[in-house]
């Protein structure tokens, strides 16, 4: 055996291993409830709340169990803020954190919940508002931050829809179930993305159109369809959208390389920002400023540029990496990338591609457990 041959050898039955470990479909699998704790604070977030008030807790918008009843009521307690003041879809990442804070570790199962603030929307208003906010969750696929709904006009559906009349048009109840929108996608407010994701994120004007079904002899007057009355329309709303954005913590250069260390983030509504952006989230790492920015300036795309540190077809020294092993040797990349993407390449010495992640220019890391 060559000098060439004994030092890949040991390369090449490692990837081996690793092929085989990355491709395990049992691989990470856990059965479901093998891990839950014996003891501890499981909180399970509603899909909904109506609140009542200025203020809100924790047991108004979800259910709290632990194996101390005490500490689950105390838990309930606990103070979530002023009731928002409009139709809102709240994050749970934000209940969360309020929730580890308070309690330390806790089990929070849910997404966003859906907050009808009662004092501002009339009784027999809430199933419309109800079927519009879970219309806007459906539209929303970024599933980050909070929504806020704002009617600009009032639909024909519910002028002159009070108490006394509800019996008597067919409005009293399930008729959440009985509602359709459809949205018009040119009215969204443009420039409303994510620079770096290029994420669409729902946020300023939306036309959106209903229809409501009811059964024959039921309901407002319409056009009559199969036996069944039907009511069309059409609102325009506004959808305020609350995301953590970037911004520069400190003066920055042209060409300053972008790390957590240099950027801040705060809550906007970015229905109200006239530019592309940058939110939580998004991957900062391989950008670069292409011109200075002052403390406090928001980060836009405009202003950024995307450094690769390896394009497609280059050559690239691969680090292989197992517990208690590593192997450097080289390779080709497949797909062009900045720091911390994830690319295919593949080892000279073998004709089998594998993912890795680069580490810096030229470098790519391939690891496993």
């Amino acid at each position: 055996m060559n000098k060439t041959w004994r030092r890949i050898l040991p390369a090449i039955l490692v990837l081996a291993g690793l092929s085989l470990s990355m491709t395990d479909p049992a691989a990470g699998y856990a059965a479901p409830g093998s891990a839950a704790p014996t003891e501890g604070i499981t909180v399970y977030l509603h899909t909904s709340a109506l609140l009542e008030g200025t203020e809100y807790t924790l047991g108004q918008v979800a259910s709290v169990y632990s194996s101390d009843p005490a500490r689950s009521q105390a838990l309930g307690q606990l103070p979530l803020g002023p009731i928002p003041a409009r139709p809102t879809l709240m994050p749970s990442g934000m209940i969360r954190e309020r929730i580890a804070a308070a309690a330390g570790q806790a089990v929070v199962v849910g997404g966003r919940i859906a907050i009808l603030p009662a004092p501002l929307v009339p009784e027999d208003q809430r199933w419309f508002y109800a079927a519009l906010l879970a219309f806007v969750e459906a539209q929303d696929t970024f599933k980050e931050g909070r929504i806020e709904i704002e009617l600009l006009n009032s639909p024909l559906l519910l002028e002159g829809l009070r108490d006394d009349a509800v019996e008597e048009r067919g409005m009293a109840s399930g008729w959440e179930d009985r509602i359709v929108f459809e949205a018009d996608r040119s009215f969204y407010g443009s420039g409303f993305r994510s620079s770096l994701s290029n994420g669409s994120i729902p946020a300023g004007t939306m036309q959106v159109t209903y229809r409501v079904m009811a059964p024959a002899g039921a309901g407002p007057a319409g056009r009559t369809a199969g036996g069944r009355h039907t009511l069309e329309g059409s609102l325009r709303i506004w959808i305020h959208h609350f995301l953590p954005v970037a911004r520069a913590a400190v003066d920055l250069p042209a060409d300053q390389p972008l790390t957590e260390e240099v950027l801040i983030f705060s809550e906007e509504d970015v229905s109200l920002v006239q530019s592309d952006f940058v939110v939580q989230g998004d991957e900062i790492h391989g950008y670069k400023t292409v011109s200075s920015l002052r403390r406090g300036d928001r980060l836009e795309g405009q202003r950024l540029q995307r450094v690769l540190a390896v394009r497609a077809g280059d050559r690239v020294k691969i680090t292989v990496a197992r517990p208690g092993l590593r192997i450097t040797l080289p390779g080709r990349a497949f797909r062009s990338g900045s720091v911390g993407d994830i690319i295919d390449v593949r080892p000279e010495a073998t004709t089998k591609r594998f993912q890795a992640r680069i580490t810096s220019k030229g470098e790519v890391l391939v690891e496993s457990d």
